[in-house]
C-alpha cells in the first residue's frame, strides 16, 4: 500500500490586477494556478516542469501556505491545512521545508552560518539548548559535505554550491518529512549540480524524505523524480510516472517540451524529430478560449478552440488534458 503524504485537490491561486490612482479597482485576474491536483507519496519525488511563468513556483509557495490559496484543498498527512492560520500551521511548518533557487538571497548576510542553521532548531524546539543546537549543526555540516569550522563564517565567504549546501542543512535541521526543491541547482555548475542531486537522493534513501522538485532541466527531472506533472499557463496538462511520460508523451505540449531535451547518443540525437512551436506563450491575463495551447498546437481541431479538455485518467497512472487523446 502506498502512503500519500501530500495531496493537493483543485488548487487555485488568482492574483488581482488593479488600476486607478486614488481608487484602485480590479480590472482582471492572473490565474497563476488554476485547478491543479496531484499526490506525493511518502519517500517519493514529484516533479513539476514547464516554461517560465507557468505557475510552478506559485504552486510550491501555495502548498507551503507562504501565500494563501484562492480555492482548493491541501492535505498533509490527511489533514486539510488550506484554511489554517499561523498558530494552527506551526506543527506543520516543522514538517514542510523549502530549498530556494538562489541561496544567496535566502541566507541572511548578517548572520553566521551557525546562527542560520541553529535558529530553526531552537524555534521549533528540536534542540533544548543553544549548545545542543550547535552540536547538531556541526554534524549537519559534515552531512552536507562542509566542515564544522564553517559555522563561524558568513554566507558571502562561500561559493554558490557551498551556499546551497548550507541552505539544505538549514532545511533538514528540524527533521522535516517533506521538502520543496525550487530549481535548487539552476545557478550551479554541472559538476556541483551532480553533487547536490546525489545529496538529495542520499537523504531520501536515509530519511525517506518526500520531494516536490521544480526544474527546467528535464534530464535532472527524469533522473530524480518518480512522477512528473507538466504545466502550461497555470494548469497541469499531463501527469504520470516519469519514465512513461518521457518515453511516450501524450499531450502535444509534452511532446514539444521533451523533443527539445538533448540525448547523449549522437545516433539517436540525429534521428530525432524536433517539434518547433510557433508563437509565444499567451498572456496569463487573457488566455485563449478553449484549450490554452491551441494557438501553438500543430494538431489542433475545431473543438480545441471552443472547449477546454477535461483532465482525465487515460491509464492506471496517467492523466492528460487533450481532445486528441481518446
Amino acid at each position: 500500500m502506498t502512503e500519500i503524504l501530500l495531496s493537493v485537490k483543485n488548487l487555485k491561486k488568482y492574483f488581482p490586477v488593479k488600476q486607478g490612482f486614488l481608487i484602485k479597482r480590479t480590472v482582471a485576474e492572473i490565474k497563476a494556478v488554476d485547478d491543479v491536483s496531484f499526490d506525493i507519496e511518502k519517500g517519493k519525488t514529484f516533479a513539476l516542469v514547464g516554461e517560465s511563468g507557468c505557475g510552478k513556483t506559485t504552486v510550491a509557495r501555495t502548498v507551503l501556505k507562504l501565500t494563501n490559496p484562492t480555492e482548493g484543498q491541501i492535505f498533509f498527512e490527511n489533514t486539510d491545512i488550506s484554511k489554517f492560520g499561523y498558530s494552527e500551521l506551526l506543527p506543520f511548518r516543522r514538517k514542510m521545508q523549502i530549498v530556494f533557487q538562489d541561496p544567496m538571497s535566502s541566507l541572511n548576510p548578517r548572520m553566521t552560518i551557525g546562527q542560520i542553521v541553529t535558529e530553526p532548531m531552537i524555534f521549533h524546539k528540536v534542540a533544548r539548548t543553544k549548545q545542543e543546537a550547535y552540536d547538531r549543526a556541526k554534524s549537519l555540516m559534515e552531512m552536507v559535505g562542509l566542515k564544522a569550522f564553517h559555522l563561524d563564517r558568513y554566507p558571502h565567504q562561500f561559493s554558490g554550491g557551498q551556499r546551497q549546501r548550507i541552505a539544505i542543512a538549514r532545511a533538514i535541521a528540524i527533521e522535516p518529512e517533506f521538502l520543496i526543491l525550487d530549481e535548487p541547482t539552476s545557478s550551479l555548475d554541472v559538476s556541483v549540480q551532480a553533487q547536490i542531486i546525489n545529496l538529495f537522493l542520499d537523504f531520501q534513501e536515509r530519511f525517506r524524505f518526500s520531494y516536490l522538485f521544480i526544474s527546467h532541466n528535464l534530464g535532472l527531472v527524469r533522473f530524480i523524480s518518480h512522477t512528473v506533472g507538466i504545466m502550461y499557463l497555470g494548469k497541469i496538462v499531463e501527469l504520470g510516472e516519469t519514465d512513461e511520460v518521457f518515453e511516450e508523451p501524450l499531450h502535444p505540449y509534452s511532446m514539444a517540451l521533451l523533443s527539445a531535451t538533448p540525448i547523449p547518443d549522437p545516433k539517436v540525437e540525429r534521428s530525432r524529430q524536433r517539434i518547433i512551436l510557433k508563437g509565444g506563450v499567451p498572456s496569463p491575463i487573457s488566455r485563449p478560449s478553449g484549450c490554452f495551447f491551441n494557438p501553438r498546437c500543430p494538431y489542433k481541431m475545431e473543438i480545441c478552440e471552443k472547449v477546454y479538455p477535461e483532465f482525465r485518467k487515460v491509464s492506471e497512472n496517467r492523466w492528460v488534458a487533450c481532445h486528441l487523446v481518446k
